[in-house]
């Protein structure tokens, strides 16, 4: 007799968290709050809000509308951005790690000194978008969009940015050491004083792109396309470029 108040209060722990979730939520779209970690915030319209340093840690933001958004500093550490869209938002100084990035659209966004590390998507669109000091280290984005944005400064070591686009993007000092980015777009880009040891380049295209200075010790550039590039002052040391078209319009054997 002497366990039953025991055993009755399991479902009440059972569902406090839920029922926590469910007021923060609730709280959450009232305007009360602009944290709402773990929430379910699918497909929502939160588009022209305040939300600057907001907690949406965990939470699970498929489909929502931050158009013109201020969430500078806000926290979306392991937050499901699937088909998000950040069009214009204002993401200065975001934690974005190890978030679900499956065609989430940053069209036109500022994310200064934001961190994507660990997410992992593709098709991503970054188009246009101010990305300056951005870490995306460990980052997994195959087949994503830079076209028109501005990279500099970015720590991109070890990221999975096969087959993207960066064509005409001023990236200097962009850092892909280790990372792969074959069968990428760089025409045009600026990749001046940029750090691609050991990284994957191969089959990439780098028409009249701008290596200067740029670490390319150990690096896997067969097949790629150099026509035109810049390599003044660049290390080549040790990198492979089999079947690569040359700066000067010959292969490389």
């Amino acid at each position: 007799m002497k366990l039953l108040p025991a055993l009755a209060l399991v479902p009440a722990l059972v569902l406090a968290p839920t029922f926590a979730l469910a007021d923060d939520r609730a709280d959450f779209l009232a305007g009360k709050t602009s944290n709402c970690p773990k929430c379910d915030l699918t497909d929502l319209d939160l588009s022209r809000r305040s939300l600057a340093g907001a907690d949406l840690s965990g939470a699970n933001l498929s489909g929502v509308n931050f158009y013109t958004t201020d969430l500078s500093g806000a926290v979306f550490t392991g937050a499901n951005l699937t088909r998000t869209d950040f069009t214009q938002a204002n993401l200065s100084n975001a934690r974005l790690d190890d978030t679900n990035t499956f065609e989430t659209v940053f069209y036109r966004a500022t994310l200064n000194n934001a961190d994507l590390s660990g997410s992992k998507g593709q098709r991503v669109t970054f188009r246009r978008a101010l990305l300056g000091g951005v870490k995306l280290d460990g980052s997994t984005m195959p087949f994503s969009q830079f076209e028109d944005a501005r990279l500099a400064g970015v720590s991109a070591r070890g990221a999975d940015l096969k087959g993207s686009t960066f064509s005409g993007v001023r990236m200097q000092r962009f850092d892909l050491t280790g990372g792969n980015a074959e069968g990428a777009d760089f025409t045009d880009a600026v990749l001046s004083k940029g750090k691609f040891g050991n990284a994957v380049l191969k089959r990439s295209d780098l028409l009249r792109a701008d290596l200067s200075g740029s670490d390319l010790a150990g690096a896997d550039l067969s097949g790629t396309r150099l026509l035109a590039a810049i390599l003044k002052d660049a290390d080549t040391k040790d990198a492979v470029f089999d079947g690569a078209l040359m700066p000067d319009g010959n292969w490389h054997d």
